[in-house]
């Protein structure tokens, strides 16, 4: 990779923005509730408003018992985050094994993270973003409290939803209703992110309708440029089923065989279209002694149908972001941080128990709350530093 590479990334990106900029001062869109600025584009409307009344009005009965559950387990989330901030931070403080990284994502493509993760990363994103604040609108609506506007936008490169409440007519409903409007946002969020962990631990059944549920080669995502199994003709998205007459099912296999070899070994590669490829293996970059191919792999489910095998791999990488972030963003959401659903919904809770002045109580939790958070993300960088390499 050249080193301008990540400057050219940026200079492309500042001139898209440029041209959506100038398009939007040109063509006066801000009068058809279009709102562009420099990296942000946004489309406010009241069209959405209606949808999401309808939703709201069906199944009226289950979405109330969904958002009362949420609203009864925020505390419960509340201490669940706190408690494990607290827990992470001293374990990175210790060094300890059981510490785990706590980073924020910056998905600037080409300079914090690869062009390979960066569609992951706003496709969880996305799917975190707009059930969230369609959440906070149903659970709105449900009560009659009034919508102002809802839309989408375009922030930097994150898509997202949003929904404007009538936060004065919000603050004059009782508590219940308040806080199953703050918890619906997050709640919404674990409970899809239960759904997606489910399928991400149980791939294989997911995938069973349309590929076989046990891996038959080794499908090869990428490759290394320079490395062997380019120099020898390989193209991405080839499958290899044996290495010297050796079957392998799945990329284990294929590191069982490379791990005797040395660099500088011919292997014969035989794909399962029927052609033989003989390679030289190379030094692995991080290990000169160990031989390597040059490829990036997967289990290859073979499709039952017209599908493309490379869907599975696609599909895996989006499961396991979704499950990362969607967990993670919700718990922080649920921090009593200003000016996050935690805050909102920890003053509602101290209402609710009879405090009258939770101005000082709240000033101190989101001391706390910031203390906590900077101080996993500062710990976090320092021992691990960045889990997106390009």
């Amino acid at each position: 990779m050249s080193l301008l590479d990540p400057y050219i990334s940026l200079l492309f990106y500042l001139a898209i923005w440029g041209v959506i900029v100038a398009l939007g001062l040109l063509l006066k869109l801000d009068k058809h509730g279009i709102i562009v600025k420099p990296y942000y584009v946004m489309l406010k409307t009241v069209v959405f408003n209606s949808w999401i009344e309808k939703i709201g009005s069906r199944f009226r009965r289950a979405w109330l018992t969904f958002f009362d559950i949420g609203a009864a387990l925020g505390i419960g989330l509340i201490v669940f985050v706190i408690y494990n901030f607290v827990s992470n931070a001293v374990a990175l403080f210790q060094h300890s094994a059981q510490a785990g990284p706590a980073l924020l994502i910056v998905p600037l493509p080409g300079l914090t993270i690869g062009w390979d993760i960066f569609p992951y990363i706003v496709l969880a994103i996305a799917v975190l973003l707009i059930p969230h604040e369609v959440a906070h609108g149903i659970a709105s609506v449900l009560d009659k409290v009034p919508l102002k506007s809802s839309g989408v936008f375009m922030a930097i490169f994150l898509p997202g939803g949003f929904v404007e409440i009538d936060e004065e007519n919000l603050a004059k409903r009782k508590a219940r209703t308040k806080l199953r409007v703050f918890a619906a946002g997050s709640f919404t969020n674990v409970a899809t992110w239960i759904v997606v962990f489910i399928l991400f631990v149980n791939f294989t059944a997911a995938i069973s309708p349309f590929y076989q549920p046990t891996s038959s080669g080794v499908l090869v995502t990428s490759l290394v440029d320079g490395g062997a199994a380019q120099n020898a003709g390989i193209q991405p998205w080839s499958v290899i089923t044996s290495i010297n007459n050796t079957v392998v099912h799945q990329p284990n296999d294929l590191r069982v065989i490379l791990a005797p070899q040395n660099p500088g070994h011919h292997l014969v590669v035989a794909l399962n279209t029927g052609k033989n490829y003989t390679l030289v293996t190379r030094p692995a970059p991080e290990n000169a002694s160990r031989a390597t191919i040059g490829v990036f792999s997967f289990n290859y489910y073979a499709p039952k149908s017209v599908f493309p095998a490379s869907w599975t791999f696609y599909s895996f990488n989006s499961l396991y972001w979704m499950s990362f972030i969607l967990l993670g963003v919700a718990l922080v959401n649920m921090l009593p941080l200003v000016p996050f659903d935690g805050d909102r919904y920890l003053d509602t809770l101290l209402g609710v128990l009879g405090v009258k002045n939770t101005k000082n109580i709240r000033t101190v939790a989101s001391v706390i709350s910031l203390g906590l958070l900077s101080s996993n993300i500062i710990l976090s960088y320092i021992l691990f530093g960045t889990i997106f390499p390009r």
